[in-house]
């Protein structure tokens, strides 16, 4: 599986993480070891469906036949559920040079042929390794060899029966048996150097022809209040192996899969009573007279259903129409997803050819923090999830990781035949010779205890023999000793908890999306590329923080408007967001400081002003003048916003606000009574951009925040005795030029309230808050050339109370 594990793990846990994807390596023996779950493993049994029907025949019936292939499949039942699966196989959008391989063809005397079993004592604080054994599995030629009888030992040993008694166990020793097979590579750069041709993109050519899915048929068992007894659905599970994972996680062997419920069409949406069953499987229908009731996607650790029942879309459009009308809608977007599974069931605009292939879009680029500790690196690309649309799918890995799958999603309508070579971005695998039955465990379990030649064939689905080398360097890899996090290669189908389930199983949480537009980033990963690595700091970073997240969407709005194309985001998790983005309105008070009056020390104002006085107090004697401290008061002005919410706990928020403040001081001349007015107007222009952090979740949210901005400006109509002092303006202060602009002058922190009583998914917003923000920068008073101030520079903070309101969407 691919980014194994969902928990949230600290930033610093992964700042803190020295190994990236792409310099990832194996991980020596016998540390490898301590990445491993100490629990015992074992294989999921087959299901009394499975038993009760005969699924893979009755062995025990005069008709019964194993000979072509000898796999533990009644001939007759085994050609009937080939041609079954071959009817709903799968077409397979390639996001990378991936596709599912025949792991036989590595296995049975390829490049990974050769079985390891390591023998390891884990008694002591750390692992020791004991010894190392070898199987070549292209030495197994049938016959009663060496090798054939170690292999006969080790499924003695590791067979999921029982195995016969032995001696106890040495109390001194904690043994730990892996077994493992070695595909070619050690991390992604060599494992893209093995698989990728010459042709970037483009699949080696040794590999051309390696496509192959393993497909397990099943019988599950419904139970349901309105009927009893029970009732069963026949279910093809498609099982995909590659040879790596390059994503979010780093690991060597991969098994990914999907369900595909089939019913008869007649049938509907409800499930097969036991005589239905057993009249479906005793005199096999032509696979034409079946349909897929439902299709079950599996990607990291959740399961997204795809119901073709509900709404029907065999039925004619305009009845189907009338079903979405009449549903209801539990999640946002709903009805755009079941428009999207109606789309795909079909072939042509006209709807006149059904698709009974489900479309599996492999893998997405990763959007996750991990990033930001990796190299730059074009990899990266191949978390072989098994996605059924393209998009955005929000929370599916650790870390908040998401994953986006970008291609086409009406691809299919142009797919290659399916004899067409895997160099296509589709590969089909409704093509006979890429499709594999499967059975359950326990019906070959006799046949590699006596038989040499199913031994080669089938040990590796009895054995928990895992696929790769057991674990490489990753993100979060180490985090927990003797813990699954993500790095580890994959064990067999078997031995996976979703072999023989339905639906969400252990392991796999029901992924069931509210679907929204992408068009607004939901958190700061979203707007990473895949292979920047570290370089994910600069731009796509600095397009999330404002004003740059502003100016980022609209310079992006045309191209998303014009694009059909663009992708949705989908969110199954519970805090989906449920805003993104706001129009703040409100307003500001603010008492400024009184070192503002130190602008009419420009000489614009200030020679002005020293004639005025120096007229005052005559040229006759020396004198003193003395300003008062100003006399300042609180104003209110209005504020004007737009604000970019990133999830639920994150927010961008940009703030313009103009104001003016009237300031009024005393003026004492020594040599002359009494005192002499002079009045000021203080007009000030001020961008604010903050990142703001919501404390808590609900309706009512404490927030803090941070963040800078530039604030300009200056003195008007200056007043002294009663007469203007020059034009009664002064220059602007701090006002920059274009490139000048985009560096802060004045920086803020502040916390606040805010209460939301008018808040859903996917609807209008409204909100009103208070906040307490303290604004600090200097005043930018400065000597130039040729010219004389009368005041200094100051540094000033400024305490601002805003209340507001806030409509979002």
């Amino acid at each position: 599986m691919s980014l194994h594990g969902r928990r949230i793990w600290p930033l610093l846990a992964v700042l803190s993480v020295a190994t990236t994807p792409a310099s990832a390596q194996a991980i020596p023996k016998p540390d490898y070891v301590t990445y491993l779950p100490r629990e015992v493993v074992l294989p999921v049994q087959a299901t009394a469906g499975n038993r009760a029907f005969h699924l893979f025949g009755d062995s025990s019936a005069p008709g019964y036949r194993d000979d072509a292939p000898r796999d533990g499949i009644d001939d007759a039942r085994e050609r009937w559920l080939h041609a079954l699966a071959v009817r709903f196989a799968p077409w397979m959008v390639r996001n990378s040079v991936d596709f599912p391989m025949d792991v036989r063809r590595f296995i049975e005397g390829g490049e990974a042929s050769t079985l390891f079993i390591d023998v390891l004592d884990l008694s002591q604080a750390h692992p020791r390794l004991l010894s190392t054994e070898t199987i070549d599995f292209g030495k197994l030629a049938g016959v009663d060899t060496a090798p054939d009888r170690r292999l006969a030992q080790l499924i003695e040993q590791f067979a999921p029966d029982p195995p016969p008694v032995r001696a106890p166990p040495r109390p001194e020793l904690d043994l730990r048996y892996v077994m493992y097979f070695d595909f070619p590579g050690e991390g992604p750069a060599s494992w893209n150097r093995e698989f990728e041709g010459s042709v970037r993109g483009a699949i080696a050519r040794k590999y051309v022809g390696f496509a192959k899915a393993f497909v397990h048929p099943f019988i599950a068992e419904v139970r349901a209040e309105r009927f009893e007894p029970a009732r069963y659905e026949l279910v093809l599970q498609y099982w995909f192996f590659y040879p790596y994972n390059d994503a979010g996680n780093a690991h060597e062997g991969d098994w990914e899969h999907i369900n595909v419920v089939v019913t008869p069409r007649a049938q509907g949406a409800e499930p097969l009573a036991a005589a239905a069953m057993a009249q479906l499987l005793d005199g096999p229908a032509e696979p034409d007279g079946l349909v897929i009731r439902r299709v079950e996607f599996y990607f990291h650790h959740w399961e997204y259903t795809a119901d073709y029942m509900t709404p029907d879309v065999y039925a004619a459009r305009a009845e189907w129409e009338r079903q979405v009308g009449r549903l209801r809608q539990e999640r946002v977007g709903e009805r755009e997803i079941w428009r999207q599974i109606r789309r795909q069931a079909y072939l042509d605009e006209a709807e006149t050819h059904l698709n009974l292939h489900p479309v599996v879009f492999i893998g997405g680029d990763n959007r996750g923090l991990q990033q930001l500790i990796a190299s730059p690196t074009r990899l990266g690309r191949a978390s072989h999830g098994s996605y059924p649309f393209p998009g955005l799918y929000k929370d599916v890995g650790p870390q908040n990781t998401g994953e986006l799958v970008r291609t086409r999603w009406d691809i299919f309508r142009a797919t290659p035949e399916s004899t067409a070579t895997e160099a296509r971005a589709v590969v089909r695998f409704d093509n006979p010779d890429r499709l594999e039955i499967i059975p359950d465990w326990e019906r070959v379990l006799p046949l590699v205890r006596t038989d040499p030649v199913a031994r080669r064939k089938w040990a590796w689905l009895v054995l928990p023999i895992r696929f790769g080398y057991p674990a490489t360097q990753s993100p979060f890899a180490g985090i927990v000793r003797y813990a699954e996090t993500g790095n580890t290669s994959a064990v067999g189908p078997s031995y996976n908890s979703a072999w023989n389930r339905a639906g969400a199983a252990q392991g796999y949480d029901a992924y069931i999306p509210h679907r929204l537009g992408s068009f607004f980033p939901a958190s700061q990963q979203d707007n990473y590329w895949t292979g920047w690595g570290f370089f994910n700091l600069t731009l796509p970073t600095l397009v999330t923080l404002p004003p740059f997240d502003i100016a980022y969407r609209h310079v992006t709005a045309p191209l998303h408007a014009t694009n059909r194309h663009a992708y949705p985001a989908f969110y199954g998790s519970e805090h989906i967001p449920i805003r993104f983005i706001g129009v703040p309105v409100g307003v500001s008070s603010v008492t400024v400081p009184k070192a503002f009056l130190n602008l009419a020390g420009f000489p614009e104002l200030g020679q002005p002003f020293l004639q005025e006085v120096i007229a005052l107090a005559g040229t006759d004697s020396a004198f003193n003048a003395s300003v008062s401290p100003p006399e300042v008061q609180r104003v209110s002005v209005p504020t004007y916003g737009v604000s970019l919410f990133l999830g639920r706990r994150f927010a961008s928020e940009n703030t313009l606000r103009h104001s003016n403040h009237p300031m009024r001081a005393d003026v004492s001349i020594s040599s002359i009574a009494g005192l002499y007015p002079l009045s000021v107007n203080l007009e000030m222009w001020e961008y604010s951009g903050s990142l703001r952090y919501n404390m808590a979740l609900g309706g009512l949210q404490p927030f803090v925040k941070v963040g800078y901005g530039r604030s300009w400006y200056r003195l008007t109509d200056a007043k002294f005795n009663g007469q203007v002092l020059g034009n009664g303006d002064t220059r602007w202060v701090r006002r920059a030029g274009l490139l000048g602009s985009l560096v802060p002058n004045t920086w803020h922190v502040g916390a606040g309230l805010e209460f939301i009583p008018l808040r859903g998914v996917g609807r209008l917003d409204w909100g009103f808050r208070g906040d307490f923000t303290v604004y600090s920068h200097n005043l930018g008073l400065k000597n130039e050339e040729g010219t004389f101030l009368i005041a200094q520079d100051a540094h000033v903070t400024r305490i601002h109370l805003g209340f507001g309101t806030t409509l979002s969407f």
